[in-house]
């Protein structure tokens, strides 16, 4: 079984040479803080809700549920 849990995104990081694969942001989960790789969504920004699986931010939420 795999596990996605929500978090929200609170710092970016551009990365080497603003290289959209090297993307990463720091991601809060209800007080627990994880470095997660953006390189899936480009258009993530500080304040979003994202899904994420092993250390890779998939998708953005909202709290109604998926965002367009």
């Amino acid at each position: 079984m795999c596990l996605a849990t929500v978090g929200v995104l609170v710092r970016i990081d551009d990365g080497a040479d603003g290289d959209p694969l090297w993307r990463s942001g720091e991601v809060d989960f209800g007080g627990v803080r994880q470095q997660v790789s953006l390189a899936c969504l480009p258009t993530a920004a500080v304040g979003d809700g994202v899904l994420v699986h092993v250390g890779l931010a998939l998708a953005l939420v909202d709290g109604n549920g998926w965002l367009p």
